[in-house]
């Protein structure tokens, strides 16, 4: 190491000692003091908000505690509606039903002529008879549990629309109130009041609250008797009320002597370990420190062989050697990574172009002229070599046939020559389209074995002198016929794709073409081809556009629907082979 370099290292020793030195003297007194005065704010902080917290859970308990009471009994009366119309005198029985705790009085109402509620059933005589059309009216808002102050009591209505009637249970105010003095085992003092929609107190574990008027709604805190409380409201859902819960201010201020017991066993902890701490710290960080650099040193210069070695009392050092020697090593598997990946990349691009080549191998280098029909086809390879092929053999008939082979890459191209292949060479000996599609599959399935590879084809014979079109569909998307007239047919057979399983039999199928009638085959890549929204091109698009084509020549309608597909997909990424071939009979 040269000699600017060890003065570096001497001059980075010297700094480091001089600021632990500086750190736990000359500025121990002005951290300590802040983080004083951090952590009483912060106490401050934390204490009131549990406080509220608290708060906030006692109010959700009260609702929750209403709310089980308004759901049970709301069952309840669902079982007494139900059971009294069962019997002859129900109101003799409504006595014994309202000998439950906490309730008042059971009665039931009934819409008179008038349009009132008027009670005729009821467990006590008093409330016979008397108008209860207010309690309806509030049941058909919504609002079941009714709190009447002047009395005190609530109510609870259930409501039957479709007998435009109602059971209502009469509960005590001291029903509710009883529970609500839960919280002195949460926070003490606290106290829950409920209060009406005016504001008015109606009931309070708090003496001096009760008959209070708020001012709704109670943001967070009030006043009383020269004293600040803090507090928490919220409407109970299906009811007239307001529940507040509430503490003295003073909750929230922090224990000033046990804070400071606090801050002096800190302050001991950081005197006794801290500065111990410290001066370790200054004779033991100098010597990794100088060893890290060097193997540095050593890295720049190309050796990524070195390693840094933890030392005794290193500390943090001894974790930035670490993850020194983590990068060092990443670096390293990195540029191993790149070389193997610019092989893959190179050998990749070797086999695409092979594969770009079997694929042009596969397809006519030009349509051949045949009697009796204009045709037309085009392919359009995607950015990965595929399997899709279309071809022509003229023998006294036009043999056509369109095949789309599954997966990728090179294995694709090569099944789908060797697919191709099969047909010509068969096509020349046979005459039969059963047999040629037959002896095809069959012959193939010995490839395939169990690969799993696929070739779903369209295979058809063409007699220019009957126009008699003979097909075969093997898996593959129906051939779309346009007939002069404008109606579109689909011709298909029942078969499977060939290289599954050995055929015994081939279906085929024949129809008659006349002058002006349209032929369209075509692969998977025009109807799976979608745009940015994922939506595809599909059937119903392809026929639309194979329709308003009618009268086109057959370059005409293939350039046309490739350039359509191509816009629909709005410069999406192509990820099948698109295949069109049009033949127009003459």
């Amino acid at each position: 190491m040269n000699r600017e370099k060890k003065e570096k290292l001497r001059g980075m020793r010297g700094s480091l000692a001089a600021r632990i030195f500086l750190i736990a003297t000359l500025f121990l007194i002005i951290p300590l003091l802040t983080l004083v005065g951090l952590l009483y704010i912060d106490d401050l902080r934390v204490k009131k908000d549990n406080n509220n917290f608290i708060l906030k859970v006692i109010l959700d308990q009260k609702v929750g505690l209403i709310e089980g009471i308004i759901s049970r009994e709301m069952e309840v009366l669902a079982e007494v509606s139900y059971l009294l119309r069962k019997i002859p005198d129900p109101e003799s029985e409504l006595g014994e039903l309202a000998r439950r705790d906490g309730v008042a009085a059971l009665f039931h109402v009934k819409k008179t002529a008038n349009g009132q509620y008027i009670s005729d059933m009821a467990s006590k005589s008093g409330i016979k008879g008397k108008d209860f059309t207010g309690l309806i009216d509030a049941a058909k808002k919504g609002i079941l549990f009714v709190v009447e102050p002047s009395v005190p009591v609530f109510y609870l209505t259930r409501y039957v629309p479709e007998r435009d009637e109602a059971w209502i249970t009469v509960f005590h105010l001291a029903h509710l109130s009883k529970n609500f003095p839960i919280e002195k085992n949460i926070i003490s003092p606290a106290s829950t009041s409920l209060i009406d929609r005016e504001g008015m107190v109606i009931a309070s574990t708090n003496e001096n609250l009760k008959g209070h008027q708020f001012v709704c709604p109670v943001k967070g805190e009030y006043s009383l008797n020269d004293e600040t409380f803090i507090s928490k409201e919220k409407r109970v859902p299906k009811t007239n009320f307001f529940l507040l819960v509430s503490a003295p201010e003073q909750i929230n201020f922090v224990d000033i002597p046990y804070f400071f017991m606090k801050i002096l066993i800190v302050l001991v902890l950081i005197i006794l370990v801290g500065g111990g701490g410290a001066l370790l710290l200054t004779k033991k960080l100098g010597k990794p420190l100088r060893k890290l650099i060097q193997i540095m040193d050593y890295v720049a210069h190309g050796d990524l062989k070195k390693r840094y070695t933890p030392v005794s009392m290193g500390f943090e050092i001894n974790d930035l050697g670490e993850i020194f020697n983590e990068t060092v090593s990443s670096l390293d598997e990195h540029i191993e990574v790149a070389h193997k990946e610019r092989l893959e990349k190179e050998t990749y691009e070797q086999e695409l172009l092979i594969g770009e080549e079997v694929q042009a191998a596969i397809l006519p280098k030009e349509l051949p002229k045949f009697p009796g029909v204009d045709m037309a086809a085009r392919f359009i390879a995607a950015k990965e070599v595929g399997g899709d092929f279309y071809d022509f053999l003229t023998n006294g008939q036009l043999m056509l046939s369109i095949a789309d082979t599954s997966g990728k890459g090179i294995s694709a191209c090569l099944y789908s020559l060797s697919v191709r292949s099969m047909l010509r060479s068969y096509g020349e000996i046979h005459e039969d389209l059963d047999v040629i599609v037959r002896e095809t599959n069959n012959l193939f399935c010995l490839d395939t074995g169990d690969t799993g590879v696929f070739v779903t084809a369209f295979i058809a014979f063409f007699d220019p002198k009957t126009k008699l079109f003979h097909y075969s569909n093997c898996g593959h998307f129906p051939a779309l016929l346009q007939r002069a007239d404008g109606s579109i047919e689909m011709l298909t057979t029942k078969g499977m794709a060939l290289g599954v399983v050995p055929f015994e039999t081939v279906t085929t199928d024949k129809v008659q073409l006349k002058s002006g009638d349209t032929l369209m085959l075509y692969t998977d890549g025009v109807v799976e081809a979608h745009n940015d929204a994922m939506e595809m091109f599909g059937e119903e698009r392809l026929l639309t556009s194979f329709r308003d084509k009618k009268d086109l020549p057959p370059k005409q309608i293939v350039d046309d629907m490739i350039e359509e597909v191509a816009l629909f997909a709005e410069g999406s990424p192509q990820h099948d082979d698109l295949t069109i071939v049009i033949l127009k009979i003459l």
